[in-house]
């Protein structure tokens, strides 16, 4: 499949701003970031836990690409730590929580592709594609290499937003507690946006964290509302705590539930044939 680099657009505007590798401080910050890059990549790679639980041929074709992309992606981060001269560090504890893994695929398809995938997109074409230096031929391969890697997350995310369409559609149920596993994801992001910003002092680029964050946050509302599981207009607190307390619910859930297997039943439909009925074994 081709990637169409030209659909990486960034959605919030820096203004300019960049980092300058020559600053103590701005090359701790993009360690920083690119850390918690690295980290997604290496975890991304599990969405290849999703094969099990694919319900069609078209599904397992996509979690065998996208696992071999999120590979690319890991070297490729490890790759970019190389040209810059720098050494990544172990990721915050948010970047590790958002990333945590299950066996339960309506939150891996909520959380992981659609959610997750979609803030993960963010960080590269929003704060990535536009503060990472440029002016060296290392820095402008950089930026080259990540809008590839954008182009491929703006596949995965529209992946994951398909899958939650259909389960949505099976599953109406689900609604409610989609809504409140965003709310509580939502909740954690200023701990991780705290760190940032308590270094800003007047950087160009770190000034803007907490901004950048409200923007992240009305998109992942809109992408929301747009998946059809968040309300439109203001909600009380009753009703905004009570689907959240469903949302901890499918979180519980979801750290003991197993997969299921579906292409093993439903192969042969899948690959075009017209199921016969099972050979007898008994002797006639």
């Amino acid at each position: 499949m081709s990637i169409d680099v030209r659909a990486v657009q960034p959605a919030f505007d820096f203004g300019g701003a960049r980092f300058d590798l020559d600053q103590p401080l701005d090359r701790e910050i993009i360690v920083f970031l690119l850390s918690q890059a690295l980290f997604g990549e290496a975890t991304g790679v599990y969405c290849g836990k999703s094969l099990y639980a694919a319900h069609s041929l078209e599904a397992a074709r996509f979690y065998v690409r996208q696992a071999r992309q999120e590979l690319a992606h890991l070297e490729l981060f490890a790759d970019i730590f190389r040209q810059l001269g720098l050494q990544p560090t172990e990721p915050h504890w948010v970047v590790r929580l958002l990333a945590s893994h299950n066996n339960y695929y309506p939150f891996k398809a909520l959380m992981e592709h659609a959610i997750g995938e979609g803030m993960v997109l963010d960080i590269f074409k929003d704060v990535l594609l536009q503060t990472l230096p440029d002016e060296t031929e290392s820095g402008k391969r950089i930026l080259k290499q990540l809008r590839v890697v954008c182009a491929e997350e703006i596949e995965h995310v529209a992946w994951g937003e398909k899958e939650v369409r259909r389960l949505l559609a099976e599953r109406p149920g689900l609604a409610t507690p989609f809504w409140g596993v965003v709310e509580l994801q939502l909740a954690v992001l200023p701990f991780l946006v705290r760190v940032i910003a308590a270094r800003a002092d007047g950087h160009p680029v770190l000034r803007q964290v907490e901004p950048f964050a409200a923007h992240v946050r009305a998109r992942v509302i809109a992408q929301s509302r747009a998946l059809g599981f968040y309300p439109e207009g203001p909600v009380s607190r009753w009703r905004r705590g009570a689907a959240m307390a469903a949302g901890l619910g499918l979180y519980v859930r979801s750290q003991f539930a197993r997969s299921h297997s579906v292409l093993d039943r439903t192969y042969l439909r899948e690959l075009g044939f017209t199921a016969a009925p099972a050979v007898e074994t008994a002797a006639k």
